[in-house]
């Protein structure tokens, strides 16, 4: 999924399903952020120098980017046989990423129980992961491979680039039987809707007799496949009154540095931000600058966000880890 799922369509969902708007903004904020959350940070506080984790970057060649950052927060090892996983090959893999998945579900709830808003929001981008990236994994490996002639490696779903996160996007998968080798986005986008709805009104104590309801107005908000995202998201800010989504606004509120990714320039910037960062740990040639911490660090919506997400680490960890050995 994209920013039009993980924060604008998500925070209708949390609004609907009985959050306040401040709540809805955190938990779809924090959903989204896990995919803008690129660099680990040394953090000089007034107390003590605090480290922060990545939820997302693009070191795809080590085992500590799959283990610690893909599959526990973008590629949740799923069900080996779900119908919906048969290939062509009839191979099985237990680090697949299959929709609804027990142990993505699990992480979930967990989530759930903490009531722990920044929490939820990550949790809910997993979650709705193990629709979008389905049949792939978050290690490289010959079972991501969908063009034998591609040059990027077979990673996640890299070698189909963005398509499985395109909400209303239709793609081919080569790999399945072909009766599964169409993929129609929006019928994934919409089940995970309905899951989502469903978990989030009985966290609220609210009914979700009215999910058909609540799916259907998300369908016609997704329109015809002619309608670009940008227009959908005017929708959700025009019609929901949904905030604009700014990818810096809480690293600015905790951080005091310009080091932070251009919320105006293209995503390559952030890779180079990236490569930058990642050459300097990896090398030691240079050393890492610590970034001061702002007034306030400690009950920043960022701060909040890194201790929710090292929670959900080891809980995914606990999850999937008889399958850690595939990875290390």
């Amino acid at each position: 999924m994209n920013v039009e799922f993980h924060y604008y369509l998500l925070n209708f969902i949390c609004q609907k399903a009985g959050f306040s708007e401040q709540d809805a903004h955190v938990v779809a904020y924090s959903s989204q952020f896990v995919d803008n959350n690129i660099l680990a940070y040394e953090v000089d506080t007034a107390r003590a120098v605090y480290r922060t984790v990545a939820t997302q970057n693009w070191g795809f060649w080590g085992v500590d980017t799959p283990r610690d950052v893909y599959i526990p927060f973008h590629f949740f090892p799923g069900d080996p046989d779900h119908p919906g996983a048969a290939r062509l090959d009839g191979r099985k893999n237990p680090l697949n990423c299959t929709p609804d998945s027990p142990g993505a579900k699990q992480l979930f709830i967990a989530a759930l129980k903490s009531r722990d808003l920044y929490r939820i929001g990550i949790a809910l981008h997993t979650y709705a992961d193990t629709w979008a990236h389905q049949n792939f994994t978050g290690i490289r490996e010959d079972w991501n491979l969908c063009d034998e002639r591609s040059l990027i490696p077979p990673i996640g779903h890299a070698q189909v680039l963005s398509a499985p996160d395109q909400l209303t996007l239709e793609w081919n998968d080569p790999r399945l039987q072909p009766r599964g080798q169409t993929i129609q986005n929006r019928s994934r986008v919409l089940a995970a809707s309905r899951k989502i709805y469903k978990y989030l009104a009985t966290f609220n104590r609210r009914s979700f007799d009215d999910a058909d309801l609540v799916v259907d107005y998300l369908d016609g908000m997704l329109g015809g496949s002619a309608r670009s995202m940008e227009e959908r998201i005017l929708d959700y800010m025009i019609a929901e009154g949904t905030p604009r989504y700014e990818r810096t606004e809480w690293l600015e509120q905790a951080l005091a540095t310009s080091d932070l990714p251009d919320d105006s320039a293209i995503a390559g910037y952030d890779k180079l931000l990236w490569l930058k960062d990642e050459i300097l740990r990896r090398t030691r040639l240079v050393p890492k600058k610590r970034v001061p911490a702002k007034e306030g660090f400690y009950s920043s919506h960022f701060y909040r966000f890194i201790e929710a997400a090292k929670a959900h680490l080891e809980e995914a960890r606990a999850i999937f880890s008889h399958e850690l050995h595939l990875v290390v």
